[in-house]
């Protein structure tokens, strides 16, 4: 397991495809100004789920605080939408490929 600073993650969401759609992804600013804001294309986005890769711009590691990504979505019908981390896609990685233990909170 890793122990130094991030250079890259991976995020799946799961959500209803019936009542939400993935409309864009883009860095936040936890890479620095370089990275911030760059759209990022999913390579998984249909059938209410979305995996996308995030990578500074510039290979800097990231922050120990900050937004890692804005997620934009499209509400499709009427309700509250809801949207999970997908546990078996999310992953963050050193320079070196190691990766991070992530945990989550109840």
């Amino acid at each position: 397991t890793g122990n130094g600073p991030f250079t890259s993650a991976v995020l799946g969401l799961k959500y209803d495809a019936k009542k939400i759609a993935v409309r864009s992804v883009t860095i936040g600013d936890v890479y620095g100004v370089n990275s911030a804001n760059k759209a990022v294309t999913p390579f998984l986005n249909q059938n209410g789920k979305t995996f996308v890769s995030v990578i500074a711009a510039d290979d800097r590691a990231g922050a120990a605080s900050g937004v890692l990504a804005y997620v934009e979505i499209e509400a499709l019908a009427d309700g509250l939408p809801v949207i999970n981390f997908d546990r078996d896609v999310l992953n963050f990685l050193t320079a070196d490929g190691k990766n991070f233990a992530v945990k989550f909170g109840l």
